[in-house]
């Protein structure tokens, strides 16, 4: 539940007020604004309750007459709260009867339809939808609130809350249901992660966390016939100590060191490199993803550097005391330790195996001192790979023929390798053939190159805090850019000649400037983004626009267009100097081009 106090969104003092506690209802009535609304940013939102309160508060009333108000990004903001009297249904004993909650959506539904042609908030959004169960379970569970969801209108003479919302109540679909558990569900063919979810109205992710399935699973995820699977209840999770609580489970608590060290495939990476973004240890082009990398490793050192660390302490494996302190929110994160690679069966690890899962292996074979390898681990199991398994068994106190070097399911499970996902190891922040830009040679530089490699190691520049740049780094090699390099070098420990501007070698190795890819994404139209695309090329545009300092996400982005995407968007468009309509947050041909979002 995304609750907000009344602290939280700015609230007036509550004026005097003589109705008495009440410890019960009947249950809610769903309300809405009754006037034209304009689509706003998530951050507009307190705003507009805050303008409700007032208008509430200047026509006499004590204070806002809801007992809660919903936006349309899911939002839950407390009114008069619970076991206090509304007053927004139409009198006292309708008040005392029923709490209220305020939808934040006008009219125009009947003009505009759901889409409200972009401009003007009609309908409710999914987020919204969940939101409202929420704030439903919510009153039930703390303020004795019945089982009776209905409109102003029931009861009361008014068109509110409007034929769109009352739809939705009469529906049922606003119901959380009971709140008391989960309710069991046999898979049938054909089902999946996505479509369960959706046959019972609760989040994909929420499903996904009750049952335990890996953390890099997604809406795709195809289920066997006959799996039991428990099916939460349709509301978010409740604080028991005050009803208040951030997304289920606030925080991913610390995978471990040797999690990291597995390069796993994880929703956790990209919400911790977004983390590192909103931080500003930003060294990625691309934007974090969920495939761990060199750029991720590279991200997390400058935050344990901006924490103060140094030396071995700043080497960008995250440790427990730097992950606190970096809050990684758990949103849509699948809870659990870790999520370990089950074991792939002892006929998997015979010659001609190629595999990440083998990797994974022998880093954690290596992480436990096991390690016989000369130049790996890799990815195809070789002789090494079974000796340093050997190595393993014995370290666990096997013998024998128990101490073979072939994996068992045991100490396959005591080894805890990382769950491993399809993407390359170093797809996290570049995109190429390889991660890093080759060292061009000191003659190219003093040759005055203009090239999008140049482009590339200004933005590396300016990561680290050496940029000279005034606005913006670009292709052409100029003064400014051996200024930069030169703050770089100086950065490092470099001093006089060493300390020029023009790259060496070794300095040029550690900036690792991300290897430039000229495939880029054309515009894929208006039309594309209102249709409300599920696609990859989305996920991608989200990662460019967290790169460039403008994603609002709070996990990541993905393949679903939904309005982050458009808030973020939106950001996009104010950073190039466009305002107004012009940063309305739908792409354009102009804000898309300059963005580079990768090829899928």
């Amino acid at each position: 539940m995304k609750f907000v106090t009344r602290a939280m969104w700015g609230a007036r003092p509550m004026g005097e007020n003589d109705d008495p506690p009440i410890t019960s209802t009947r249950g809610v009535k769903i309300h809405y604004l009754g006037s034209l609304y304009a689509i706003q940013l998530h951050q507009e939102c307190a705003a507009k309750v805050r303008e409700v309160q007032l208008m509430h508060q200047n026509d006499g009333y004590a204070d806002i007459a809801y007992s809660l108000a919903v936006c349309r990004h899911g939002y839950v903001y407390e009114g008069r709260g619970k076991n206090r009297q509304c007053a927004a249904n139409g009198n006292q004993t309708l008040n005392r009867n029923h709490y209220a909650i305020l939808a934040l959506v006008g009219t125009g539904y009947e003009w505009y339809g759901t889409s409200g042609w972009g401009i003007w908030n009609t309908a409710a959004t999914g987020e919204m939808k969940q939101g409202i169960r929420d704030a439903i379970a919510y009153l039930r569970y703390y303020g004795g609130a019945g089982n009776e969801i209905l409109g102003h209108r029931d009861g009361y003479a008014t068109a509110c809350p409007g034929t769109h919302m009352y739809n939705l109540v009469r529906s049922g679909e606003l119901d959380p249901g009971a709140n008391s558990g989960p309710i069991e569900y046999i898979t049938g063919p054909g089902d999946t992660l996505g479509s369960v979810a959706a046959k019972f109205n609760v989040p994909w992710s929420a499903l996904a966390a009750l049952n335990g399935l890996p953390m890099v699973v997604m809406p795709s995820y195809a289920f066997g016939i006959g799996t039991k699977l428990l099916i939460p209840a349709h509301s978010s999770e409740l604080d028991p100590q005050g009803g208040i609580s951030g997304p289920v489970g606030d925080y991913v608590p610390f995978p471990g060191t040797e999690w990291f060290k597995g390069r796993p495939n994880s929703r956790i990476i990209m919400a911790m490199g977004v983390r590192l973004v909103q931080e500003g240890c930003n060294p990625y082009r691309v934007g974090p993803g969920f495939q761990w990398s060199d750029v991720d490793r590279d991200a997390y050192a400058m935050w344990q550097r901006k924490l103060g660390f140094t030396g071995a302490a700043a080497d960008g494996w995250p440790g427990q005391t730097s992950w606190d302190r970096l809050r990684v929110p758990a949103d849509g994160v699948t809870p659990g330790a870790t999520g370990y690679q089950p074991y792939p069966g002892a006929s998997f690890f015979t010659v001609g195996t190629n595999s990440s899962i083998i990797t994974a292996m022998g880093v954690r074979l290596v992480a436990e001192g096991c390690g016989a390898y000369l130049s790996g681990p890799g990815p195809r199991w070789s002789e090494a790979d079974r000796k340093s398994y050997a190595n393993w068994q014995r370290k666990l106190g096997y013998s024998g023929a128990d101490a073979d070097g072939i994996p068992g399911p045991t100490t396959w499970a005591q080894l805890r390798v990382p769950h491993q996902g399809g993407g390359s190891y170093e797809q996290g922040g570049a995109t190429g053939g390889g991660t890093y830009e080759p060292y061009p040679g000191a003659a190219w530089f003093q040759a005055i190159p203009n090239s999008p490699i140049i482009t590339e190691m200004g933005r590396r520049l300016v990561a680290e805090g050496c940029g000279k740049y005034t606005s913006g780094p670009g292709p052409q090699w100029t003064d400014v850019d051996r200024q930069s390099y030169a703050a770089w070098q100086q950065k490092l420990g470099y001093t006089g000649a060493a300390a020029d501007g023009w790259p060496g070698k070794s300095s040029w190795d550690q900036l690792r400037v991300p290897r430039y890819s000229n495939q880029y994404e054309p515009y894929p139209g208006a039309d594309w983004f209102k249709a409300n695309p599920n696609s990859v090329i989305v996920t991608n545009m989200g990662r460019r626009l967290v790169a460039e300092g403008c994603g609002l996400y709070r996990v990541g982005p993905g393949p679903q267009w939904s309005d982050v995407d458009r808030q973020s968007y939106a950001k996009w468009q104010q950073k190039l100097g466009y305002s107004g309509a012009d940063a309305d947050g739908w792409p354009g041909k102009s804000t898309w081009d300059q963005l580079r979002v990768p090829k899928s």
